[in-house]
């Protein structure tokens, strides 16, 4: 009986297996788009966690209401704490803190004038703890296309926007001109070691990496954190679950 099957469709063509093809093909096309549009997505998704969100995020009502200024006065105190709390509590995820920060990078000449200028938001992330998860998250050892990660809480890595405005290269010194978290005048002095490229457009136009300690340094923030980010051990976001733990924690 199949035998049967397979030589009529072979035979009629025109009523069997050109439109066996064409439904195949159709199938075949939905899947792949549906494929693409799903890993597009989800490629978004875990861009934006990393960047910005996160899974889970914790941060003070006051930094809440304000978090487009990057109010670093209104940060969390007491972050080591509120750490072994969170891994206690919620061991399911693992949690980093972060320091978001804007302000000036001046570049100065041999004399210490200064020959160019310009804006920069900066991300204090754990880049030197042997348990932090942070450059494989961002990816950073693929999206550097000069010099290397940072290794000291004073080194700092550049976009390739922000190092071109600026005429910079690794091991190029800059002065970050800003304020402390208590609202003070703050200078500090880093040593550009690496460039890199998150290609996100905008995104990473005037963006600057360095570990979460030099930040803390700079910015008089010892023990504080912007905020603490929570990320799933398979870095897959579960809406349901994060829902859950959000309204008990709150």
């Amino acid at each position: 009986m199949i035998k049967f099957l397979i030589k009529g469709i072979l035979r009629d063509r025109s009523r069997s297996l050109f439109p066996i093809i064409i439904v195949t093909l159709t199938v075949a096309m939905i899947i792949f788009f549906k494929g693409f549009m799903m890993g597009i997505l989800n490629g978004i998704i875990n861009d934006t966690a990393t960047i910005s969100t996160g899974h889970l995020r914790v941060m003070t009502k006051a930094y809440e209401e304000e978090q487009q200024l990057f109010p670093i006065d209104l940060a969390l105190l007491k972050t080591e704490q509120l750490m072994m709390d969170l891994h206690k509590e919620y061991p399911e995820y693992f949690w980093t803190p972060r320091i978001i920060f804007a302000g000036l990078l001046d570049v100065p000449n041999k004399n210490g004038e200064t020959i160019e200028q310009g804006p920069t938001i900066a991300f204090g992330i754990d880049l030197l703890s042997p348990q932090s998860r942070e450059i494989e998250m961002w990816k950073l050892e693929k999206k550097m296309t000069d010099g290397r990660l940072p290794e000291l809480s004073s080194e700092v890595i550049l976009s390739t926007k922000l190092a071109e405005r600026l005429d910079l290269a690794p091991g190029m010194m800059v002065t970050f001109i800003g304020s402390t978290m208590h609202g003070a005048f703050t200078t500090f002095n880093f040593q550009v070691v690496g460039i890199f490229s998150l290609n996100m457009g905008p995104i990473d136009k005037e963006m600057m990496l360095l570990d979460i300690s030099g930040a803390r340094l700079a910015l008089d923030m010892e023990d504080a954190t912007s905020e603490v980010l929570g990320f799933t051990h398979s870095l897959y976001y579960e809406d349901s679950n994060a829902i859950l733990i959000s309204k008990k924690y709150n």
